[in-house]
């Protein structure tokens, strides 16, 4: 069901667009086709990352607000949650509403990973070159970091063999740490933006390794989705500074939780009542 929904549909379009490229007698065919793919899933999704990459930054403007409403309940975790959900209603704010690429990227991704490993599996990549890289197929599946590791590189050439297959890795990981700079607002220094620059090298490193031991082909989906991602992110920074800042209240910039009355306090009004 799922390959059928997410695989099979991405397999034709990178053979229709394989087939397009060879008419127009465009060298390294498949490799065009990869990228064009990858362009036309960007555009496709692009109201929904716009949307998304907009939350994303109105979140870290209201930074500043949630660490006071940290500091003024402490260890009180319901009043917390309460002030925190007041704050973005008033703002206007999804709190969800940055998790959305993520969502709509991933199924993409792993969809990508079976289309490929479909395509090399069936030979049609195999030995298939695109610019610098020789073999969109390579490294094979399955195969981990044999090809690479112990040193030095066991692929034919050694070093100067093994060159052309590090590259994306490393564009990759410098695009996700682009990324991540990008998406946080680095002049608010609250403790969950240090975290997430904590966890963007960590999140970095393990997906250049996991390229390691992935096909080209998917190296060159991801690297080019990334590069389309930040200059969709460029776009929301530039919309976000000419854009009027998140207000948060016209008297006050922390949120207040209205406590409600005691059982007892009824009480001992309904007797003074009576």
């Amino acid at each position: 069901m799922l390959h059928a929904i997410f695989v099979e549909p991405l397999v034709i379009l990178l053979r229709t667009s394989n087939v397009l490229f060879m008419t127009l007698h465009i060298p390294d065919s498949w490799g065009w086709a990869i990228i064009l793919v990858t362009v036309v899933l960007r555009l496709v999704t692009l109201p929904l990352t716009f949307s998304s990459m907009k939350s994303m930054r109105r979140m870290q403007e209201l930074q500043p607000e949630i660490e006071k409403l940290k500091k003024k309940y402490g260890k009180d975790q319901q009043k917390m949650m309460q002030a925190q959900q007041e704050l973005y209603k008033e703002a206007g704010v999804n709190p969800l509403g940055g998790c959305l690429p993520m969502l709509v990227q991933w199924p993409i991704l792993f969809g990508f990973y079976y289309a490929i490993r479909d395509l090399a599996s069936g030979g049609e990549l195999v030995k298939v070159a695109w610019w610098f890289i020789p073999d969109l197929s390579f490294p094979y599946i399955g195969a981990g970091l044999k090809w690479i590791y112990p040193f030095p590189p066991s692929i034919k050439g050694g070093w100067m063999g093994a060159l052309p297959y590090l590259v994306l890795p490393v564009l990759l990981m410098v695009s996700q740490v682009v990324m991540q700079w990008m998406s946080t607002n680095t002049a608010q220094q609250s403790s969950q933006n240090k975290m997430m620059n904590q966890m963007m090298w960590l999140m970095s490193i393990m997906f250049a390794y996991i390229t390691l031991t992935l096909p080209s082909a998917l190296s060159l989906y991801w690297v080019t989705s990334n590069l389309l991602g930040i200059g969709q992110q460029y776009f929301v920074n530039k919309a976000a500074a000419q854009a009027a800042p998140v207000t948060v209240g016209a008297q006050s910039n922390i949120v207040e939780v209205k406590q409600q009355p005691s059982v007892t306090k009824k009480k001992k009004k309904k007797k003074k009542g009576k």
